[in-house]
C-alpha cells in the first residue's frame, strides 16, 4: 500500500500576501510543515508549487517537485480540484493533502491519521477536526440545545470544525466522489495548539508566539 503527502504552495495568496513566504523567527512559513513531513511515515512526498524558491528547496531537501498548473493557480481553484488533478499524475493507494498554514500540526498527530486509515478500511478518508463546546445559533434558531433546559456548555452537543490543516482519502474514494472527502470520514480530534489555520494578522502573531516561547514542537 502506497501513501503519499502532497502540500500545495502557491507563490501568492489573496487575504495575506506572500504568507506562504511570511518568515517566523527568521525562518519562512513554508519551512516549517516541509522539514517536519519528512519525519512522517509517508512513501512519498510531494510539493505542487508556482514558485521558484520552493522549487529550489525541494531538489535541496530531496522533495519531489509538481510544477503547478496555470488554471490550478487561480483564485477560483479549490483543494477538491488539486487532489483530482494530483490523483492522476501520481499514483498511490491513499493520498494525504496538508497545508503549511498549520504549521502546528504535529508529526504524532500526522502519523497517528495515517496508522487510522491504513489499517481501518471500514473509513475512506480522514481529516483533521476540532470539537467546540458551546450554545451555537444558526438562522435565529438555536443550533444544539434548547434555551429553556441550559446546559453547561461543556455538556451541550459539540460542533465539529474542521481544522483544513490534514485531508487523507483513499483512491477509490477520490476517484469516485471527485472529493477529498469520502462518505465514511474518520474525523481525528486534535489538540488546541495544532488546530490554527494562518489566515490573518493576529494567526501570525500567535504563531510567532509559540516559536520565540520555544513551544513549537518539530514532534
Amino acid at each position: 500500500m502506497k501513501i503519499v503527502a502532497i502540500i500545495p504552495i502557491k507563490k501568492n495568496s489573496k487575504r495575506v500576501k506572500g504568507k506562504n513566504f511570511k518568515k517566523i523567527r527568521g525562518k519562512p512559513l513554508y519551512y516549517f510543515l516541509l522539514k517536519k513531513i519528512k519525519k512522517c511515515n509517508f512513501d512519498s512526498i510531494y510539493v505542487d508549487t508556482d514558485s521558484n524558491e520552493i522549487k529550489k528547496f525541494c531538489f535541496k531537501n530531496n522533495i519531489n517537485y509538481v510544477k503547478r498548473q496555470p488554471k490550478l493557480a487561480k483564485d477560483n481553484a479549490n483543494g477538491n480540484d488539486l487532489l483530482i488533478y494530483h490523483a492522476k499524475i501520481i499514483k498511490a493507494d491513499i493520498y494525504f493533502q496538508l497545508f503549511v498554514t498549520a504549521p502546528l500540526l504535529s508529526v504524532t498527530s500526522i502519523n497517528k491519521c495515517i496508522n487510522i486509515i491504513k489499517k481501518n478500511k471500514k473509513y475512506d478518508s480522514i481529516m483533521t477536526i476540532k470539537k467546540i463546546y458551546s450554545w451555537f445559533w444558526y438562522k435565529n434558531k438555536p443550533v444544539n440545545y434548547q434555551p429553556k433546559i441550559l446546559p453547561r456548555s461543556q455538556d451541550a452537543t459539540p460542533i465539529i470544525q474542521e481544522t483544513t490543516g490534514l485531508y487523507g482519502i483513499r483512491k477509490k474514494s477520490l476517484k469516485k466522489l471527485k472529493c477529498r472527502i469520502g462518505k465514511t470520514p474518520y474525523l481525528f480530534e486534535i489538540p488546541d495548539q495544532e488546530c490554527i489555520d494562518l489566515d490573518n494578522k493576529k494567526d501570525f502573531e500567535y504563531l510567532e508566539y509559540y516559536v520565540k516561547n520555544n513551544l513549537y514542537s518539530s514532534k
